[in-house]
């Protein structure tokens, strides 16, 4: 069993409303993003795209790996969960992490990474980036049914070691591969800041 988010490329218009309801569900500080609208340069005058990102969930994640205080928990579900309150702040997972998931809050100190609005999901709703999409471009729920029900879909799940739980609709994507070094050239994938 696996969950993660599917992120519709083809119909992000970069309006952050995932961005900010996030920030604003967890009650975060100004700038420390569980979920980021990245722009992904597509070769060739092709123009740009716009993702909606988060943590993927990894089923290798190495967040859980490096983490020497064991913040980290591979759910049975499959969502990698952080225990804030055990974070001692040393960045160990955002080094790790391949997508620079978790986000480092200076005023705390500490790390912060999505949670699949897991008090959200126990209620019996349905995580805020998700509900808060103005175009639905967010889903989230078992990859198995969610990639084997849209049609357009391309999984990441191999493109990167981590084997992130993701899928994006690759219409404007045809070289899932770039996910590979998502910020290892910031021309290619940006960080996902305030500002395009």
């Amino acid at each position: 069993m696996a969950i993660g988010f599917v992120s519709n490329i083809e119909g992000c218009f970069g309006c952050k409303a995932c961005q900010q309801a996030c920030e604003n569900e967890h009650l975060q500080n100004i700038g420390v993003y569980n979920r980021r609208v990245r722009r992904v340069d597509l070769g060739g005058g092709r123009g740009q795209a716009l993702v909606s990102m988060s943590c993927n969930h990894c089923d290798d994640p190495q967040c859980l790996k490096v983490c020497p205080v064991g913040a980290y928990t591979k759910m049975e579900d499959g969502s990698v969960i952080q225990n804030h309150d055990r974070c001692i702040g040393c960045k160990s997972c955002v080094m790790a992490c391949p997508f620079h998931a978790p986000c480092y809050d200076e005023a705390e100190g500490a790390v912060y990474k999505c949670d699949t609005c897991i008090k959200r999901r126990k209620a019996g709703l349905e995580p805020r980036c998700v509900v808060t999409c103005p175009a639905g471009n967010i889903m989230f729920g078992e990859l198995a049914e969610i990639g084997t029900s849209m049609k357009g879909l391309a999984s990441i799940h191999d493109t990167v070691a981590t084997h992130p739980n993701l899928f994006v609709n690759s219409g404007k994507l045809d070289d899932l591969s770039l996910f590979k070094n998502i910020d290892g050239d910031p021309k290619t994938i940006d960080r996902g800041g305030i500002d395009f």
